[in-house]
């Protein structure tokens, strides 16, 4: 019973250990093996910082099971040379490179700024001559809608003229209506003083000869 819980616990421990990323130690060369000891043949060298990943460790030797993660290759190296955090060259490359991409972003950010900052100087300039534009449309508007004031008055205006043209054309028309009857009637007047006249002068010419031999027989 008690083996059975020793291989238990054993078991969860193998099972936690599985599968853990880790980091060669800064030592300058590590063996990886083909076992877990001194004895076994040595598969590569590792470089310090490289990433394995922890398969199996072996707490009584001191070794564990690791499969590296630039090739596949699986083997054992000592625990001891194993680190849970990258090791502070290649923090401090991870580090260099982080503020190289900050950099990067900050000249990008700048740059976007100033491309901003020239498009608002630009939009401000278009807004300034709208608004001129704007102001010049607004007193073009004033003075069409002055001018076709003036047209309407000016058509009110020509309007009331040809209305009155059209009056005085029916009041020449009366007076050389009346004018011609009036002018038909003289005529026919003097029609009749001609007539008297001429008349008046028949009667004389008859009644003179009489009166002329009357006064000689008075005489």
């Amino acid at each position: 019973m008690r083996l059975g819980w020793a291989g238990c616990v054993f078991l969860v421990f193998e099972l936690m250990a599985e599968g853990q990323a880790r980091y060669v130690t800064d030592r300058t060369i590590v063996e990886l093996r083909r076992g877990p000891s001194t004895e076994y043949l040595i598969l590569r060298n590792l470089e310090a910082g490289e990433r394995v990943e922890v398969l199996e460790e072996n707490d009584a030797q001191g070794y564990s099971r690791v499969r590296v993660a630039d090739q596949g290759t699986e083997g054992w190296i000592l625990t001891r040379f194993l680190t849970a955090e990258p090791i502070a060259r290649e923090r401090l490359g991870v580090a260099e490179r982080n503020l190289t991409t900050a950099r990067e972003r900050v000249t990008t950010l700048e740059t976007q700024n100033q491309q901003l900052v020239s498009d608002l100087a630009a939009t401000r300039t278009e807004l300034e001559q709208s608004q001129a534009n704007h102001g010049t449309a607004s007193r073009e508007l004033a003075d069409i809608r002055t001018a076709s004031a003036n047209v309407v008055q000016l058509r009110e205006d020509y309007t009331r003229t040809e209305q009155r043209l059209v009056q005085r054309e029916r009041e020449v028309e009366q007076l050389t209506a009346e004018n011609a009857r009036l002018a038909g009637r003289n005529s026919q007047n003097w029609f009749v003083v001609g007539a008297a006249v001429l008349l008046a002068g028949i009667v004389i010419g008859l009644v003179a000869p009489t009166l002329r031999r009357k006064k000689r027989s008075d005489w």
